[in-house]
């Protein structure tokens, strides 16, 4: 099964129905744009301890991989055997998204990881906080979703936030922060803070859409690899003009609407594809796979389609005697 990564040719000791969800674990493939960005993000947390740190922002639309990207930082930097300089704190702004607080998210995390309780806004906790990320080589905080503080917040509120940021990168705390959001986000969090925007525009790294190109062809046979099917895939130009066709995601920028292929919906399609020719017995995937897994997402069968699309028997007018 040299199709196949090492470990997931483990997963093909399971039963049929085990190796079918198997295909719905979580994975994140790394791309060029995302190693890109992983690289610009660990020579960041390499600088130097300073009284005001440089940030970084990554900007994507929805669905290219901005949280899992944070979350990856944030794994990979705790490992033992790590290439990162320094650990990395993720904070997910939707957690507490009625009422976002960065500071109280940021001690939480931290006495979670490094304290035997979830940290407070207390002056003890904060001087706490602050020796455990000293002791603990904590030089970076990735805040996820940065754009919400603007459309959930007050003027009042958002300012505040925005000094937490900023403090984060002072002398207090000397972190690097990085901010993740939409092109559009981003926009209204640099247009109402122009302190931000010199800290967190000149260092930028963008995710870019899934296209059907040698890139776009590389990842899905990448991610591939991972999925524990018994025979080699056919990734040829129509499954890939299917999925082009099938993963098609809309959104607006500057006040107009923008079409773009998400990483996550064509993960997303695979996965279901994979999962259902497991279950069918073919155990590949081919450009017919990418049709069915696609209209089993959108509640459409083989046999509603089958009878969608059988002619209709008018019967005859009975005549009149």
């Amino acid at each position: 099964m040299s199709h196949l990564s090492e470990k997931t040719q483990e997963i093909l000791e399971l039963p049929r129905e085990e190796r079918a969800l198997a295909c719905m674990r979580e994975l994140f493939l790394m791309h060029p744009r995302a190693m890109s960005a992983e690289e610009s993000a660990q020579r960041l947390v390499a600088l130097p301890r300073c009284t005001s740190n440089p940030g970084m922002s990554l900007i994507a639309h929805p669905g290219l991989g901005k949280s899992l990207l944070g979350q990856r930082w944030q794994t990979q930097s705790f490992k033992p055997d790590t290439k990162w300089p320094g650990k990395v704190i993720y904070i997910d702004l939707v957690q507490n998204i009625a009422n976002p607080n960065i500071m109280k998210l940021f001690l939480a995390e931290v006495g979670k990881r490094f304290y035997k309780r979830p940290l407070t806004l207390s002056y003890r906790d904060v001087a706490l906080a602050q020796q455990l990320i000293k002791e603990n080589n904590v030089r970076a905080v990735f805040i996820d979703e940065i754009p919400l503080l603007n459309q959930t917040l007050t003027l009042k509120r958002v300012n505040r936030e925005h000094g937490t940021i900023k403090g984060l990168a002072g002398p207090d705390w000397q972190m690097s922060v990085i901010l993740s959001g939409t092109p559009d986000g981003f926009v209204d969090v640099f247009k109402g803070d122009a302190t931000l925007m010199t800290r967190f525009s000149l260092r930028t790294a963008t995710l870019t859409a899934w296209e059907n190109d040698f890139e776009g062809e590389s990842f899905v046979n990448g991610y591939l690899c991972y999925m524990p099917l018994r025979q080699k895939s056919i990734v040829n130009a129509k499954l890939l003009k299917n999925l082009y066709d099938c993963a098609r995601t809309t959104t607006t920028e500057n006040g107009v609407q923008v079409e773009y292929r998400s990483r996550r919906a064509v993960v997303e399609i695979l996965r279901e594809a994979c999962r259902m020719e497991i279950e069918s017995g073919q155990e590949y995937i081919n450009a017919d796979s990418i049709l069915k897994a696609w209209s089993s997402m959108h509640g459409v069968n083989e046999a509603l389609k089958r009878l969608e699309t059988r002619p209709m028997v008018i019967p005859e007018t009975a005549s009149e005697g």
